[in-house]
């Protein structure tokens, strides 16, 4: 994976994250369920280690961090030393393992230290730890008598527990097991849900809120899971059931700040959003733990597809609802965005999701605050990648690729140059948003296609530049179903009206716009005191 140093507001925004949140969290709070398997009343302790960990790791791979890679050392070593003789790694007591949230906590637990061993510690025994705790778990599900099928596992039909399919192929490709295989085959095959398959549902047509129990952030994670065995098969038929729930997410519920999910009061189903963003009597909008899982789920579809478009999407989710749910001093995360994004929708941090649930505090820890970090992450990750010869830029902020890097204040000024003089010869693909308007490949200007990558072949011994211009006027945005709503972009940065008006200085904003006579900036600034009274709008009533 190419190792990239964002400089600008993302950037500092992971800065922030890894100081304010990751490292003051108590890895060994998060390990001690484990150690003593005494999670009994249905709770979620178990997801935290691992969406935690598995988020500083990426940190740690893209900013070097010292103090929070020996947090990471010592958490990874703790949780091994949770390990059984039969391989289980569990909060839950064996009596009521495969219930509750049980496989989903181990799922991540497993995610974390498949991450650590190829991103941080290759050592044979971190892989080890992790086939012999798949081995076990394979020991408790499956077709065989005596075995309990996954669908009857955990909660919502299935999905939360069948999400495991991720892990299960990345130990696949690790290690080449053919049980392994066979196990995710099996995943695959029951369709994740206990309701239909969704896998199949979806080549029929079949809507994302109509798929299972429609919750969005467990069943984009089992569509994640059959993505990357798409690509690692080689698969055309799974890669376009891939295609299609993408597609259709997309179309349906995707919201105009690039998260989705509604419904209940957390804003965690799929509930045609896109369609309904509107309205204010659809429950919360927008889980930040399905933004998070919209961008890897893009990610892989870029991975997989190669298609710029998709790289567009990623975009718009971390500068508007990524970013737009931390919290200034970096501390903090929202667990549901603004409701509604039609006026008086405010900000507000997420509590201690254990302690508001079941009375019994558990650091502070919420599913979001677990994961927002993870998103940030994954902006380093994609923004410059590289695959043989070929070099792709897909974020235009400031940034070091190794030989490649890019200057200046996207996306709030109207131009970023791209230096690049890598010794070997190479194709540097750009994205093309719509909004970009004119490239100059060493002062020379070049014609693109909009939407696609741009091509450019760099000589070893050169010292390229390339500038690009982007068109950075308003652009008005009719609400979906010709419901008479109207929202504003800036390039890549959806624009909102705050209660204070922008030119407040505790706003902090970057932009400041007026529109119809009102004072908009980007939602990433707009209701940043996350409370009750910091009201914000996106969609306007003309």
């Amino acid at each position: 994976m190419r190792k990239s140093i964002l400089k600008g507001t993302l950037g500092k925004a992971l800065d922030l994250t890894v100081a304010e949140r990751l490292k003051k969290v108590d890895y060994k709070q998060l390990t001690e369920p484990f150690a003593l398997r005494n999670e009994k009343d249905g709770a979620w302790r178990c997801e935290f280690w691992g969406k935690i960990v598995r988020s500083a790791i990426l940190c740690v791979y893209f900013r070097n961090d010292i103090e929070l890679r020996q947090m990471v050392d010592d958490t990874v070593a703790d949780i091994m030393t949770c390990q059984t003789p039969d391989g289980c790694i569990s909060s839950y007591p064996y009596e009521l393992q495969l219930s509750g949230w049980d496989l989903w906590g181990r799922k991540y637990v497993l995610l974390a230290l498949i991450r650590y061993f190829e991103l941080l510690d290759p050592r044979p025994e971190i892989l080890s730890c992790c086939c012999k705790m798949m081995d076990h778990i394979m020991s408790q599900i499956g077709e065989e008598n005596g075995k309990t099928d996954i669908l009857q596992c955990g909660c919502h039909d299935g999905l939360a527990a069948s999400s495991i399919l991720g892990a299960v192929v990345s130990l696949y490709r690790l290690t080449g097991i053919e049980r392994f295989k066979n196990f995710a085959e099996y995943i695959i095959r029951r369709g994740c849900s206990s309701t239909g398959n969704i896998f199949e549902c979806v080549d029929f047509g079949i809507l994302p809120s109509a798929l299972g129990n429609g919750k969005a952030y467990e069943m984009t994670s089992c569509f994640q899971g059959l993505t990357e065995m798409a690509m690692l098969e080689k698969n055309p038929e799974r890669a376009k059931t891939a295609q299609k729930y993408y597609n259709a997410l997309l179309e349906r519920e995707i919201m105009i700040t690039g998260t989705g999910g509604a419904k209940d009061c957390s804003g965690e189903y799929w509930y045609d959003t896109a369609i309904r963003q509107v309205r204010s009597d659809c429950g919360g909008l927008g889980e930040t733990c399905v933004t998070v899982t919209w961008i890897r789920y893009c990610v892989r579809m870029l991975q997989l597809t190669g298609k710029a478009e998709i790289a567009d999407e990623i975009e718009r989710s971390l500068y508007n609802a990524l970013l737009g749910a931390l919290s200034p001093d970096g501390t903090h995360w929202v667990h549901v965005n603004p409701t509604p994004l039609t006026g008086n929708g405010y900000k507000k941090c997420a509590v201690d999701q254990i302690g508001a649930i079941f009375g019994t505090p558990f650091g502070g820890n919420d599913c979001c605050r677990a994961q927002g970090p993870e998103g940030l992450a994954i902006a380093a990750e994609i923004a410059v990648t590289g695959s043989g010869k070929n070099v792709t830029v897909n974020l235009f902020e400031p940034l070091e690729s190794g030989t490649l890097q890019i200057s200046g204040n996207y996306p709030y000024d109207p131009q970023a140059v791209i230096s690049f003089n890598d010794p070997e010869d190479k194709i540097l693909r750009i994205r093309t948003p719509e909004f970009l308007c004119q490239v100059r490949f060493n002062g020379k200007i070049v014609p693109f296609d909009k939407g696609k990558y741009l091509e450019l072949p760099h000589k070893g011994s050169a010292n390229d530049e390339i500038i690009l211009d982007f068109d950075f006027s308003l652009k008005e945005i009719s609400s979906p179903g010709g419901t008479g709503f109207t929202a504003v972009k800036r390039g890549p940065l959806i624009l909102a009206e705050d209660f204070r008006g922008n030119g407040d200085k505790a706003l902090n904003a970057k932009i400041s716009e007026v529109w119809h006579g009102k004072k908009l900036c980007e939602y990433a600034a707009a209701g940043n005191l996350m409370n009750e009274k910091n009201t914000l709008r996106v969609w306007f009533k003309l």
